[in-house]
């Protein structure tokens, strides 16, 4: 029998959150079992830390991986305790050669961002039509990203490009996922996030665990996407949702429901009962 879990890290979209972005109150219900029952609750998400939703950041416990692992957070203090972010003529650069696909090219800085507004994707229309469909527009303005490096000194944390056209974004993928010097992934199938080599939601993981201390063995990791795959690898247990990609599901010690019947719930559900009949004699 494994060991008792210690440590849930836990993805966001189509893993705790369902079709809605929402947490359902069984899954809130476990999540308090979880707490009193001494086990820490760590959200690891691509999302900005803004953009992560308060009941999540609620339930996160004692710290929240953000940015695909390029942050970590102490909660509810709320401050960096870990950051990688791109150093300025790197990201110029990255910049440059993100601009000759054509798709919205989008820089994570701060907490906030911002849409590069001379791709060949802002030139094309992609960017507005794109922007009409949500909220971004407000929260992160286009803008001169080349500039921004250079002049305001932002600190860039992850470089991000969504893509209408599919076969260009095969493209761009074919291309980037090449690079010894970055991190390439994906959280569903028409953008690319990239970050700097050797920052990932993996070792992300295996910071909040030291500081944490707990053995990587007591850590469950529940996931659904690809920038998920390093941290089910990295945990002692891991869980794929039901409406993982088949590559997923193979990367994860097992496979839990879908994101929209609870999936996530039921699996920290079980590690609590494996918890309460304690190791095995």
């Amino acid at each position: 029998m494994k060991p008792p879990v210690k440590l849930i890290v836990f993805d966001l979209d189509g893993t705790v959150l369902n079709s809605k972005h929402e947490i359902t109150p069984r899954t809130a219900a476990v999540f308090k079992k979880a707490r009193a029952a001494g086990i820490h609750l760590v959200p690891a998400t691509g999302r900005q830390y803004a953009a992560i939703p308060e009941a999540v950041r609620r339930a996160a416990s004692p710290l929240l991986i953000a940015n695909n692992g390029a942050q970590v957070y102490t909660m509810p203090e709320q401050k960096v305790v870990m950051e990688k972010c791109f150093d300025a003529d790197a990201a110029v650069s990255l910049v440059r050669e993100l601009r000759e696909y054509d798709g919205m090219i989008f820089a994570a800085h701060d907490n906030v961002g911002a849409f590069d507004n001379r791709g060949k994707g802002y030139e094309s229309g992609v960017t507005d039509r794109i922007l009409e469909n949500n909220s971004w527009r407000k929260e992160h303005p286009l803008a001169d990203v080349e500039s921004m490096i250079a002049g305001e000194k932002k600190r860039f944390l992850k470089m991000a490009i969504i893509f209408e056209d599919l076969a260009e974004r095969e493209k761009a993928l074919g291309q980037f996922i090449k690079r010894s010097d970055l991190y390439v992934t994906f959280y569903d199938n028409n953008n690319i996030e990239i970050m700097p080599a050797g920052m990932n939601k993996g070792e992300a993981l295996k910071f909040c665990a030291k500081r944490l201390g707990v053995p990587l063995e007591q850590v469950m990791a529940i996931g659904d996407s690809d920038n998920d795959k390093e941290m089910l690898r990295a945990a002692g247990y891991s869980v794929a949702m039901g409406n993982a990609s088949p590559e997923i599901r193979a990367a994860a010690d097992e496979t839990a429901g879908d994101c929209e019947d609870d999936g996530a719930a039921l699996a920290i559900e079980a590690a609590l009962r494996q918890l309460n009949r304690g190791p095995a004699s």
